[in-house]
């Protein structure tokens, strides 16, 4: 039985964790499940390694891997964290970390690295492919850099002047588009297309929507967990698949996958 005790309180820790109090909350309610378990975590991006330090006294079975570009040195008489110096989309590097603290797999990833696009990208599939345990936790922090200009990938939020008015027009050319597609001249090939391109012209910039950076790579894994509709066999672009996600859960600048 998971202990009651236990609060997770990053107040008295070197971690930026303790400012985002949502942050926490979530991490409360996802974590505490694995309260006594022999947890094994890798956290991504640990500066002077005070999250670590955190994450060890919470799970007090569990073995705590960080990784880092810049080198961080921390006293733990434990010997249940383990450190690591390197890039985030290192791969090798990625799979040594793996076979060394987790064989069987990590229960609960974190991403505080590099808050990068392609980099989270590259080293979340990964991860998430091969290191990651069946309902896993897969942790995204900091993703609402994609808004900020100064980022490295990030581009300043645009909206337009005014939202997008309700067009009775566009909305009657949708749906004619719609009964076209689906009578017996949809099912031709040529017809089809023409249909589904109508709607594709008519929606086109009709939603304000930003996909840069994190905000790009966040709305990439939306679409993962609609798989089933993308995939469906009679309404969608096949093979038919299942989501690798079991669940996503959104909040600002903090997501949390859980692995299917």
């Amino acid at each position: 039985m998971a202990s009651t005790k236990r609060t997770l309180d990053a107040s008295n820790y070197d971690t930026d964790k303790a400012a985002h109090t949502h942050y926490l909350r979530n991490y409360e309610e996802y974590f505490r499940p694995l309260l006594d378990k022999d947890v094994r975590l890798l956290e991504l991006g640990v500066l002077k390694g005070g999250s670590l330090l955190l994450w060890r006294d919470y799970f007090e079975r569990g073995v705590i891997a960080g990784l880092d570009l810049n080198p961080a040195r921390i006293e733990d008489p434990t010997g249940r964290i383990r450190l690591y110096q390197g890039g985030q989309h290192d791969t090798e590097l990625l799979d040594r970390i793996a076979r060394e603290c987790a064989p069987e797999g990590f229960d609960v990833i974190i991403d505080d690295c590099s808050h990068v696009g392609e980099l989270a990208r590259a080293s979340f599939w990964h991860l998430f492919e091969h290191h990651l345990k069946p309902g896993g936790l897969y942790v995204i922090e900091d993703w609402g850099t994609g808004y900020w200009d100064f980022w490295d990938d990030g581009v300043r939020y645009r909206p337009r002047r005014g939202p997008a008015r309700y067009s009775r027009l566009r909305h009657r050319l949708n749906r004619a588009a719609m009964r076209l597609y689906n009578s017996g001249l949809g099912r031709l090939p040529l017809v089809g297309r023409l249909a589904s391109a109508a709607k594709r012209t008519l929606q086109r910039g009709l939603y304000n929507s930003h996909n840069y950076g994190m905000v790009g790579f966040v709305k990439e894994l939306v679409d993962e967990l609609g798989a089933p509709d993308i995939t469906h066999p009679e309404f969608g672009i096949g093979p038919p698949r299942a989501s690798r996600f079991r669940e996503m859960k959104l909040s600002q600048s903090h997501l949390i996958v859980i692995k299917a």
